[in-house]
């Protein structure tokens, strides 16, 4: 079943995000992360907020038709600059990596630090060691869910889309075909 809506009309948010589920957004994105994107679409001038129930397509002339095709180029546009990143995910592709701020950090030089002894550490010690390990990455998510955060988007919305970017970015491993090998050296 599939949602006909006239996309030169105001709508319903809940409508625009069963239309955009049915024809843009990846099929592993849940309806509630659909509408975590509404609303960034919404900072990002893509929808536009009428009165509290009635959405409309933003950019464009009232009464100029618009296509499927037409969204989704703006959209893939929108996906190209920095402000618009999360908006690649949503479209199912990842965004190619740029400028400085994908850059890994520094990796600190071994003679400038005394190892650790790894046999001793007291909890405080394994807090800290983990708490090292853990920054950068705790770094990037505030930095991210800051990114996405704006009027529209709630610190709710932006911890969904993050999580679903963070699920996009993750590569599973193969699994191994399970052998018995004790049987294979008798034969």
């Amino acid at each position: 079943m599939s949602l006909e809506l006239a996309l030169s009309e105001p709508h319903e948010l809940d409508q625009w995000a069963v239309w955009f589920k049915e024809t843009l957004a990846p099929a592993d994105l849940e309806a509630a992360g659909v509408l975590a994107f509404m609303h960034h679409f919404a900072d990002l001038g893509i929808l536009e907020p009428l009165d509290e129930n009635r959405w409309k397509l933003g950019g464009g002339e009232k009464n100029q038709a618009r296509t499927e095709k037409e969204i989704r180029d703006r959209l893939e546009a929108l996906s190209l600059t920095e402000q618009g990143f999360a908006v690649a995910y949503f479209l199912g592709r990842r965004p190619k990596p740029s400028s400085a701020k994908t850059e890994k950090p520094p990796v600190p030089q071994a003679s400038a630090k005394k190892p650790e002894v790894a046999s001793d550490l007291s909890n405080l010690q394994i807090v800290k060691k983990v708490g090292r390990q853990l920054k950068p990455f705790l770094d990037f998510e505030k930095e991210t869910l800051t990114r996405l955060q704006g009027e529209y988007t709630q610190p709710k919305d932006a911890r969904l889309i993050f999580n679903f970017i963070l699920s996009q970015t993750q590569r599973k491993a193969e699994p191994k075909k399970w052998e018995q090998l004790s049987r294979k050296r008798h034969r």
